[in-house]
């Protein structure tokens, strides 16, 4: 047995957290597992599990090797789903992780045109925060510009730029005094991006900082929508995910001439020998978006 397939008794280990479950999906004896798993430390000469009587944990080392090792199996099976169709059809699975926002309002509606088009190509979406991109063991991981992020392991690429900016409900902007200048946002209900907080800063690219309160903050851009939805105050966000609620006339924006610094949207991908079709074909669809 080489290398490579005591590798994947490890990483089954891993995924069905015993080795006797491993065994039972491999039909074999968890003494045999235990043997593989064995050899491959030894043959690398560092511990990858600590085992105890209740629980298999895995060390830095170990977890460093699960990871690239889901990495290099979905490079295996990519290399067996393309050579079959000859590379002329994209095939397999792709696996895109973006944090929530991003994930639900501007990479889901552009997703239902590209699987009609490609209905080889399987997706799983993972939602995560920013500071954990680009995620390893994903095809591809959307974020607004990451700074310094590792390029000996991650290829980036520019997808567009796009800035933060005043929106209200028209109920509110009804029922409230006039708003036709940044001091007016002082004496207006904000609506607060973070917790614990009743004041925040809002920054514009003219060079402006304006301090505004509001009652209601959170954590959660979906909430902050909603409530400016529903006419509790003015949210600041980009208008790049707020398409829907515009063209349904819910938001409209204030203030126009006051935004943020630009922002850009980047993809990132592992850096590979050899870029799966499946993946290209989406690179491709995701530039032509925008």
């Amino acid at each position: 047995m080489d290398s490579f397939q005591r590798a994947l008794i490890f990483k089954a280990v891993i995924e069905n957290g015993t080795m006797a479950a491993a065994a039972r999906i491999m039909n074999v004896s968890p003494s045999v597992i235990s043997k593989r798993v064995a050899e491959l430390e030894a043959e690398m000469g560092v511990q990858l599990l600590r085992r105890t009587t209740r629980r298999i944990t895995l060390t830095e080392a170990g977890n460093n090797f699960y990871q690239r090792m889901i990495s290099l199996h979905g490079q295996w099976q990519t290399l067996l789903d393309e050579t079959q169709d000859l590379g002329q059809n994209p095939r397999g699975r792709l696996i895109l992780a973006a944090p929530s926002p991003l994930l639900n309002r501007v990479l889901l509606p552009v997703l239902g045109p590209f699987l009609r088009a490609n209905p080889g190509i399987d997706i799983e979406l993972k939602s995560t925060t920013h500071a954990a991109l680009p995620l390893a063991g994903v095809d591809l991981s959307l974020a607004r510009k990451i700074d310094n992020f590792d390029s000996i392991a991650y290829v980036g690429q520019r997808l567009c730029r796009y800035y933060n900016q005043l929106f209200a409900s028209p109920a509110y902007l009804a029922e409230t005094i006039s708003l036709t200048e940044g001091n007016d946002l002082r004496s207006h209900k904000c609506l607060l991006y973070g917790e614990n907080t009743k004041t925040t800063t809002w920054s514009f690219d003219c060079e402006t900082k304006i301090d505004v309160t509001g009652q209601l903050s959170s954590n959660n851009t979906e909430a902050l929508i909603a409530a400016a939805c529903q006419g509790q105050g003015i949210v600041y966000v980009p208008e790049l995910i707020i398409q829907e609620e515009i063209k349904r006339g819910e938001l409209v924006p204030v203030l126009s001439d006051f935004k943020s610094k630009p922002f850009e949207m980047w993809f990132y991908y592992q850096k590979l020998d050899f870029v799966p079709l499946k993946l290209r074909v989406l690179i491709d669809f995701l530039k032509k978006q925008w």
